[in-house]
């Protein structure tokens, strides 16, 4: 397990850095509420359960991350789309059924194992560099998270990485497949190609009114106008009340003194060990002779101390110090395993003790260096004082009122006037709405908004919608204050996008039917006079503005035969033909590249198999989905 922890340490750090870091706002308005209620189950796998909090911060979680990687063109539509939820609980199944089926394979993580990967995570660092277990819990709680459970998601994602190595490292492929594969790769071929424009067909295309017609009457869905409403709504977000919240230099002060233990660097202490390994499973007779090596290494290391990182390089069993001399470097009281951890803070700085037992086997202990404990002045962390301050004044304040805006816009269901004047919020005004979403104020694209906006309820009662949540920590309130049914387009109107439409589809079947005849001929030796591009030189990896599909087409030619002929259809209009000239094969593949290219393919096919595992699981496992509860949900 240690070597699987050092082999896997930093991938692991910056997954779990992921858990740690989301953003505040992540958490929504349910963070806010203090609501420890877990709620209904919106998916049970087993015995397993993924509840409707997890599933809903899972998705804010995925809606966050995508406004990040869409910046600069951001598609709200997107963020609330039927395949990112799906995707989102597909995830969450698929972590359930893989840990259960780890369980049941008997993998555990120790304590000392998670210790060493969470001390790790550069965001629990203070500003030497260290590991402050002060840090770690200020980042928790501000994330409204406890250490056992954020412990817990990171026992998870060791557990599941363990299960993805058991297959990403068990593929194997002959380098013979490698090299063959990097000689179909690497070949060159010499292409001309001869395009066939739908364009240069239009002018024997003749579409007449009958045509036009015809296609409108067999094809109305395609012109119609959906139904659509204008709305007046109001906004209550987060955001205004963090900005209107204000600490004083007095708060900060008190808190400051209440609160120093909070901003203290506790003790740390530096130690070298030498690791004689003995499992808990080993026999009494495997353990006496562990211990009697540790026992002759501490003599060894107390007779001469300045060997006793030669001694830890040559036979300590931990693979993560060993090569360091032993050096576990700094740690706070409380990250080890308990007997290393008490006989460490027990030592003083020179000292050499053990053997001191633990899981692991027998420790021999050198104390190098001790840190004392560090208090941080009021100045380096006021703004983080007054952030902490602030946020649950801003939670009770948005809490308050958020329950006088569900209030207001329910029981005044006939406006939006009571809520605007009793919270001074902003009566806003749309343009056309559709059930489909894509409006310019992204806020309106909000599925449960839409589906609220054309209820009975709302559009023929004309009630307000509830107070619904359409971005974290953002409810909105809405009302229709115009409607219009579906409704179909005239021919008139559409006559000519219709006629311009069947012109276009008749020229290119033209045009690839033409393309087509001329391959042929070609294929059979025929004479035919074409006008061919310059040649140019293409594999399968440079293409030179080749399409996939083409170069698939050119590098399937028969070349026994020069020249060889492929013809396909491009970007759905243009037809092709392409001419081979000339093949040239690469000359010796290197030992370095066949080795590279295997290792690569065997990544990738261990990936296709994990995911085919589990799958496999999931499709074995009972998971029963509450589609009502997905439909309604955030």
């Amino acid at each position: 397990m240690y070597d699987f922890v050092y082999k896997h340490k930093r991938w692991l750090q910056i997954a779990l850095l992921v858990l740690i870091v989301p953003p505040f706002a992540l958490f929504g308005i349910d963070f806010y509420f203090q609501n420890t209620d877990t709620g209904g189950s919106l998916a049970k796998i087993g015995d397993a359960r993924i509840s409707e909090v997890e599933y809903s911060q899972a998705l804010r979680q995925a809606q966050e991350k995508m406004r990040e990687m869409m910046r600069e063109n951001p598609d709200p539509s997107l963020l609330n789309s039927p395949q990112l939820k799906e995707s989102v609980l597909n995830e969450l199944i698929e972590r359930k059924v893989t840990q259960s089926h780890a369980v049941k394979a008997g993998m555990t993580v120790s304590d000392a194992e998670l210790q060493r990967i969470i001390a790790g995570i550069e965001a629990f660092r203070d500003q030497s560099g260290k590991f402050s277990r002060e840090r770690y819990r200020q980042l928790l709680q501000g994330q409204g998270m406890t250490p056992d459970a954020f412990e817990n998601q990171v026992r998870t994602n060791i557990m599941l990485e363990q299960v993805r190595s058991v297959y990403s490292g068990s593929v194997f492929i002959p380098e013979s497949v490698a090299e063959r594969l990097l000689k179909i790769r690497e070949q060159e071929r010499e292409v001309s190609q001869v395009v066939f424009n739908p364009a240069d067909y239009r002018k024997q295309v003749k579409i007449t009114d009958a045509d036009a017609e015809k296609y409108y009457t067999e094809h109305k869905d395609e012109f119609l106008i959906p139904e659509r409403v204008k709305v007046e709504f109001v906004v209550l977000s987060l955001e205004a009340y963090q900005r209107n919240i204000q600490i004083s230099d007095e708060e900060v002060k008190k808190y400051y003194l209440e609160n120093q233990s909070r901003f203290q660097t506790p003790e740390e202490r530096r130690a070298s060990h030498i690791l004689i390994p003995a499992s808990a499973g080993a026999s009494a007779e495997e353990k006496a002779k562990a211990k009697a090596q540790a026992e002759d290494l501490l003599k060894q290391a107390k007779s001469n101390p300045k060997k006793f990182g030669d001694l830890a390089t040559k036979f300590s069993k931990d693979p993560g110090s060993a090569e360091k001399g032993g050096d576990l470097g700094f740690f706070a009281r409380g990250l080890m395993v308990k007997p290393f951890d008490e006989a460490a803070f027990a030592m003083k700085v020179g000292d050499i003790a053990g053997p001191v037992e633990t899981q692991y086997g027998y420790h021999i202990i050198r104390l190098d260096e001790i840190k004392a404990m560090q208090s941080t002045p009021l100045e380096a962390v006021r703004a983080q004082i007054e952030t902490d301050m602030r946020k649950p004044k801003v939670a009770k304040a948005f809490a308050e009122a958020a329950d006088s805006f569900n209030n207001l816009v329910y029981e005044q269901f006939d406006s939006l006037q009571p809520a605007v004047e009793e919270l001074k919020l902003t009566l806003q005004k749309s343009d056309w709405v559709s059930r489909a979403g894509g409006n310019p104020n992204p806020l309106l694209n909000n599925d449960k908004l839409l589906a609220a906006l054309f209820s009975d309820e709302v559009l023929k009662n004309k009630h307000n919608t509830s107070a619904i949540e359409v971005q974290p920590n953002m409810l909105l309130a809405a009302r229709v204050i115009e409607h219009k049914p579906s409704e179909g387009l005239p021919l008139d109107q559409v006559q000519k996008d219709i006629v311009q439409h069947l012109a276009d589809q008749a020229a290119i079947q033209l045009a690839e039917k033409e393309g087509r005849a001329s391959l042929d001929k070609l294929k059979k030796g025929e004479p035919i006079a074409l006008s061919w591009s310059a040649a140019q030189t293409v594999t399968l990896q440079k293409r030179q503005g080749l399409h996939p599909e083409a170069a698939q087409s050119v590098f399937s030619a028969d070349t026994s035969k020069l020249p060889a002929y492929a013809g396909v259809p491009v970007s759905q209009s243009r037809f092709v033909v392409y001419r081979v000239t000339r093949v040239k094969d690469v000359g010796e593949v290197t030992a370095e590249q066949r080795q590279a290219l295997a290792k690569q393919l065997a990544q990738m096919i261990g990936q296709e198999q994990y995911i085919a595992y589990v799958a496999s699981l999931r499709e074995r496992a009972n998971v029963k989905i509450d589609k009502k509860k997905l439909e309604q949900g955030s």
